[in-house]
């Protein structure tokens, strides 16, 4: 499994440390670039997943560009994406780490080394938009 590198990971925990009750919206560019949400949508004893998106409206709903989640494993300080989306006319929607019950039941090898590749690059890109 595919984890973020360590400026990755400073970002995201940044992020992170900016929710209250589990949700932030980081718009530090006045408008120049999208803001980004950051959600908590699990956490049990040994991890938590958190969403980062950027949204913007189609058709009356809210479209992600993209979408991408994280497991956090506790007491590791690691990342590792499990979760991918773009939706409008790419209409992706990849899942790389499979979850059960809340457990960890599978791992799609070169889809999540797939996505940590992408989500060290768009980490990076996010700081620099909104002055992280």
């Amino acid at each position: 499994m595919k984890t973020l590198n360590a400026r990755a990971t400073e970002i995201l925990n940044k992020m992170v440390s900016m929710m209250e009750d589990g949700y932030a919206k980081i718009n530090n560019s006045e408008e120049v670039f999208m803001p980004v949400v950051v959600e908590e949508i699990f956490n049990s004893d040994k991890f938590k997943i958190v969403s980062i998106a950027h949204y913007y409206e189609q058709n009356g709903d809210l479209a992600a560009d993209p979408e991408m989640c994280f497991v956090y494993f506790k007491g590791q300080n690691i990342y590792a994406p499990s979760y991918f989306k773009q939706d409008g006319g790419l209409a992706i929607e990849q899942e790389s780490i499979l979850f059960e019950n809340g457990e960890i039941t599978g791992i799609r090898i070169k889809m999540q080394a797939d996505h940590a590749a992408f989500a060290n690059m768009w980490l990076k890109n996010i700081q620099q938009q909104q002055n992280l």
